[in-house]
């Protein structure tokens, strides 16, 4: 059976092996699939930042996300941001909205430059409708899956405060978010 709403990560990595002690985000490629419509697999030359979507998924159970691509970073990130959260404007968006126990999906926009006024592909009539338990369990086996590496990693060699403390916040919400999402 075909789902509405589709997300895995197909491959995640280090952006090099030499540095995966200090390197804080993972990257690799995802399949994002909604009604049958492909935004991104395997092939097209597209690197994502894993674990920081699965933290920006992560926070859409409990509020909605209004697809703003010219001010808001996206749902799936680019990752090529130095500091966790903070990345280019290479992203995909999409508006969230919680309707009781259900969730609504629509204004996929697939941003694939730096240049805001080129290369953004606009999914225009895309749009879904889901159970809160669908779209949850979709979410969260991603979550699950982008943890995964950092769970069977040494602990990473973080030598500037700043940036120890960011990824200490980044973990710490990552980990409150998917705990509260699996007790209900």
């Amino acid at each position: 059976m075909n789902k509405k709403f589709e997300i895995k990560i197909l491959k995640q990595y280090w952006m090099d092996e030499k540095f995966k002690d200090e390197d804080l985000c993972s990257h690799g490629e995802i399949y994002l699939s909604v009604n049958g419509v492909i935004i991104t697999q395997s092939g097209l030359d597209e690197e994502w930042g894993i674990n920081e979507s699965a933290l920006a998924l992560l926070r859409t159970f409990d509020k909605d996300y209004i697809c703003e691509p010219d001010s808001e970073e996206g749902l799936i990130f680019h990752g090529c941001g130095a500091i966790l959260m903070i990345g280019c404007p290479i992203s995909i968006h999409w508006s969230v909205k919680h309707c009781g126990d259900e969730v609504i999906l629509s204004d996929f926009v697939k941003c694939t430059t730096t240049n805001p006024r080129i290369g953004n592909i606009k999914y225009k009539g895309l749009r879904v409708k889901l159970s809160e338990k669908e779209y949850t369990d979709e979410i969260i086996s991603f979550a699950l899956e982008a943890k995964k590496l950092f769970d069977n990693s040494r602990e990473k060699i973080i030598n500037d405060d700043f940036d120890k403390e960011m990824y200490t916040e980044f973990w710490n919400e990552y980990n409150y978010l998917l705990k509260n999402s699996l007790s209900k």
